[in-house]
């Protein structure tokens, strides 16, 4: 199925030209906290005027909170917490050429499963979310030596995708759309990896889970290709400490048995939520994630 686009274009398309070449220009001439500042200062402002995208953050955040019975206000301020965060990772991807010359302080946290498992020599599936800072995460990685194929849909709005695509294409991140299936094949049995968002705008089918107590459809995607490949399983992240202090997170390797799709799907899940529920004002959904099943 083809979900709708992570935010809400409507409005934004109008200034994408302008927006590139300003961001682009900033990122390389600017400080990174002055560029976080203004990419904030920017989210704040339109976050309002862009009803569709705050009314599915909300309700996404509501579900994540379900647990706790937040109050509005409590609803609003985390929204407007998860504004920021997205601010600054709309500067994070016209960051990406120049991240070697910025004052980012960087941690790390499981490289060794990485390591682990691309010594298996089957390819490795890294899963992900729009959690914390993404796009640093993968340029970061990139800077390191590791080469990778990722899947894309409309980077934050249809004007913006094509020069986003092109900016990470720099730096050595092949990316692949929904269609690409041979090409992730052929990239995990060469021993490579692929990383995909699981919480990603475009995919062929879904599978039912559970997500935050809630039934909703995600891509099956990540199982389908380790069951039949091989590839070992993981999931990984790049969380902000700070503005320009992140720590990009390995996790163990999620064991692919003699399973189904669905409840392999479901462990991977799992694995997401956890850290989705731990930094919550990170998860940069305007979309909505639930209500896809009838």
């Amino acid at each position: 199925m083809k979900a709708k686009s992570n935010i809400d274009s409507t409005g934004m398309n109008t200034i994408s030209a302008f927006a590139y070449r300003s961001l682009s220009l900033l990122a390389r001439l600017l400080p990174l906290e002055v560029s976080y500042l203004i990419g904030e200062t920017l989210a704040l402002l339109t976050f309002p005027l862009l009803r569709t995208r705050k009314r599915n953050l909300e309700r996404n955040l509501r579900v994540v909170l379900s647990q706790e019975r937040p109050s509005h206000i409590e609803i609003t301020k985390l929204a407007i917490m998860t504004t920021l965060n997205f601010g600054r990772a709309v500067v994070d991807a016209f960051v990406i050429p120049y991240v070697k010359n910025k004052r980012i302080d960087v941690t790390f946290s499981g490289m060794e499963n990485l390591g682990a498992a691309l010594g298996a020599g089957k390819g490795v599936i890294l899963v992900t979310a729009h959690l914390g800072t993404w796009e640093l995460g993968g340029a970061i990685l990139a800077d390191m030596g590791y080469r990778f194929v990722t899947v894309a849909g409309v980077q934050f709005t249809d004007g913006l995708s094509p020069h986003i695509k092109a900016i990470k294409k720099s730096k050595g991140i092949d990316i692949a759309d929904n269609t690409s299936i041979l090409k992730l094949y052929r990239v995990l049995k060469s021993g490579g990896i692929v990383v995909l968002h699981i919480d990603g705008d475009r995919y062929f089918g879904g599978v039912e889970v559970s997500f935050f107590g809630k039934k909703t459809l995600m891509p099956r995607g990540p199982a389908a290709l380790a069951i039949r490949t091989g590839a070992k399983l993981l999931c990984g992240f790049a969380i902000r400490r700070s503005r320009c202090k992140i720590k990009i997170i390995i996790t163990p390797e999620i064991p692919v048995m003699a399973e189904n799709e669905a409840e392999l799907t479901q462990r991977v899940v799992q694995v997401v939520q956890t850290y989705i529920g731990k930094y919550k004002d990170q998860w940069c959904m305007f979309r909505p994630i639930w209500g896809t099943l009838p």
